[in-house]
């Protein structure tokens, strides 16, 4: 059993044993758990209007995300100029499952990814950003260099506006003042440059709006 499986088993026991707490699934909007300064496996905050959001571990795979309709930023944790960081991004936390390790591991074809962070599957934005969150549960946001923000010592990802693709097919962007439902992101960092997703590399975010 994997460090993060086992972690996760003993949170389980304690809750089930010593507290007698119900489960919470993530995403219901009920976020329990540790406040922390930031994600536990990347070390990932998010900032609005100057300041820190509150940040919930619901369990040691997500983190959970108060913010209001308006942008925000994702601070993201620099380990050289060559830091890509690649983020799925989608409508419900089907990619959650999918991005599993246990889900991963009965995978026939290396690497061991899930769909939407195989090579070739890079939703690549303008060459410094455009302020776009793109919502696809078989493609990524490719982040690296200028889309890291300006300054090569501060990751910064801002987001303004979501998109996605209406039932033609077509992207079609929204701004954040009408994005009512939460919105589910897989963040991965190759950091060893394997092509595979080891258990300190990658995050379950749930944003709420």
């Amino acid at each position: 059993m994997t460090s993060r499986a086992l972690g996760i088993a003993a949170c389980a026991l304690v809750g089930a044993v010593l507290l007698g707490a119900p489960a919470v699934r993530a995403g219901d909007g009920s976020a329990q758990g540790a406040k922390v300064a930031h994600t536990p496996w990347l070390g990932l905050r998010f900032v609005q209007d100057g300041k820190e959001a509150e940040l919930v571990n619901s369990d040691l795979n997500t983190t959970e995300v108060r913010l209001k309709r308006k942008p925000f930023a994702i601070l993201l944790p620099t380990h050289g100029a060559d830091d890509a960081y690649q983020v799925a991004a989608w409508s419900d936390d089907s990619i959650f499952a999918e991005a599993s390790a246990g889900v991963r591991e009965t995978r026939f074809d290396p690497p061991n990814l899930p769909a939407f962070f195989e090579p070739g599957t890079g939703m690549a934005d303008t060459a410094a950003g455009s302020g776009t969150l793109m919502l696809d549960n078989q493609a990524h946001n490719y982040l690296e260099g200028l889309r890291l923000g300006p300054d090569p010592k501060r990751h910064e990802y801002f987001v303004s506006q979501i998109s996605g693709r209406e039932g033609s097919g077509e992207m079609v962007a929204i701004p954040l003042k009408a994005q009512k439902k939460p919105i589910y992101l897989v963040v991965f960092l190759d950091e060893n440059g394997d092509g595979s997703m080891q258990n300190d590399e990658y995050e379950f975010i749930v944003l709420h709006f």
